[in-house]
């Protein structure tokens, strides 16, 4: 199948976009908080492994075969000691930078997620009321009022004072030996605009042990467009992560990729559901 069509929940279309509104706040813990509604769009999704020119520097996203040495991805020990020097290693030689860092990570299962690391090095189990279970919502994770300082100064760490470049990335692995149904879908950078795009400020995300979850995440909620170019990566195994821009100071607009799960009407109904890990690493490159 080279493509399918799925509904992907999208920023509503006559809400206005970052050139002409200020952030609009949403707190999860307190819902009447949110402000715009959604709009549930029909959109195509394409192959990622046909695509010819999808890597980190172009597209924005990269699928690498890349064997994980942990053995139990619910052995939250294990996943801060082996799983975060892992992406921290690969996240330093994709981009050259010389300073790495990521303090939580969330394992993603139908309903629930799992937070892990974060302020206290715990993991906890929540719910779809804190943002578990599958995102089917289109967005991207930071913009360029993101606080890094706030967030590394909750780990007793600080960000180079001259940084060249400052990027974060999303590493994405399926944990189920397919992911076939509610995969990741990813939007090519180079099709996104400033128009399509409205920055939302979230807070009370995850459980209450999430770096962000109390200083907030500056995010873009997203518009549906035709000119965005949506893709996927079919059958993911455990050995391959998909790692995408989540945020890169040489142009936040042009790339970063906004994405979203979503159901694929091509899969197979006997299939296992799917588990994820996923985590950012925040990069500096400082020469």
């Amino acid at each position: 199948v080279s493509q399918v069509t799925s509904k992907i929940q999208y920023f509503q279309a006559d809400g206005g976009d970052i050139t002409t509104h200020p952030p609009q706040h949403y707190d999860m813990r307190n819902p009447a908080t949110r402000g715009a509604g959604g709009s549930i769009t029909a959109t195509v999704i394409r192959d990622a492994r046909q695509a010819q020119d999808a890597d980190l520097d172009t597209s924005g996203f990269q699928l690498i075969q890349r064997p994980t040495a942990v053995s139990d991805f619910l052995d939250n020990k294990e996943v801060i000691r082996v799983y975060y020097e892992e992406c921290k290693a690969l996240a330093k030689e994709l981009t050259g930078a010389s300073v790495a860092f990521t303090y939580d990570h969330l394992i993603r299962e139908p309903g629930r997620q799992i937070s892990g690391g974060g302020t206290d090095g715990q993991s906890y189990v929540t719910g779809k009321e804190a943002g578990g279970g599958y995102i089917g919502t289109a967005h991207m994770d930071y913009t360029d009022n993101t606080t890094w300082s706030n967030y590394l100064a909750l780990h007793n760490e600080q960000p180079p004072k001259t940084p060249v470049r400052t990027l974060s990335l999303n590493f994405w692995r399926g944990l189920s030996p397919v992911v076939d149904d509610y995969p990741l879908a990813i939007c090519d950078a180079r099709s996104v605009t400033e128009k399509d795009l409205f920055e939302t400020v979230v807070y009370g995300y995850g459980a209450s042990n999430y770096s962000w979850h109390d200083i907030g995440i500056e995010t873009f909620s997203v518009k549906f467009s035709d000119h965005q170019r949506w893709f996927y990566y079919p059958l993911m195994r455990p050995d391959e992560v998909l790692v995408f821009k989540a945020y890169d100071s040489a142009g936040v607009i042009g790339n970063t990729c906004p994405h979203s799960a979503f159901s694929n009407p091509s899969a197979d109904p006997d299939s296992p559901a799917r588990r994820s890990i996923e985590l950012r690493v925040l990069c500096f490159i400082t020469d």
